[in-house]
């Protein structure tokens, strides 16, 4: 994520990070260098959600073994959780897929309009009614 974290403030995004690991392990992980297996000096906040509620409450904490499965959440304006990403541990996360979702939310946010599967930056979205979609899709069905 660090190496991502310019386009998201960009953006206006703030990020966080969150681990059921506790304050010092986070001093650990962020005084060891990256190539020595640790995070290096991230530009972001990383919260220790040591007593697993936060893990708890958005889902991806598995009690009996006490971790958290890899979870992203795009959180609008109004804390409204408006795309999470939940992956079993051994799957990294997309920061440009999460980028691409972020200006998505953003670009429906300002215009109104709905972004299609596959959408990106620039590219034409829909109106969000019937007629919208039906007429956005008789131009993109092919």
């Amino acid at each position: 994520m660090d190496k991502a974290i310019d386009k998201f403030k960009e953006k206006n995004c703030e990020v966080l990070g969150i681990s059921v690991d506790s304050p010092y392990s986070h001093y650990a992980w962020r005084q060891t260098p990256v190539e020595k297996g640790g995070i290096g000096r991230i530009k972001y906040p990383l919260v220790s959600d040591l007593n697993k509620k936060i893990s708890l409450s958005y889902g991806v904490l598995l009690e009996d073994a006490g971790i958290a499965l890899r979870g992203l959440f795009l959180i609008d304006k109004e804390g409204i959780i408006r795309h999470n990403l939940v992956n079993d541990l051994p799957l990294g996360r997309n920061f440009d897929e999460a980028l691409r979702i972020l200006e998505a939310l953003q670009y429906h946010e300002s215009v109104g309009e709905v972004c299609p599967a596959n959408w990106n930056p620039g590219e034409e979205a829909m109106k969000p009614t019937a007629e919208g979609v039906a007429e956005y899709l008789s131009k993109h069905a092919k």
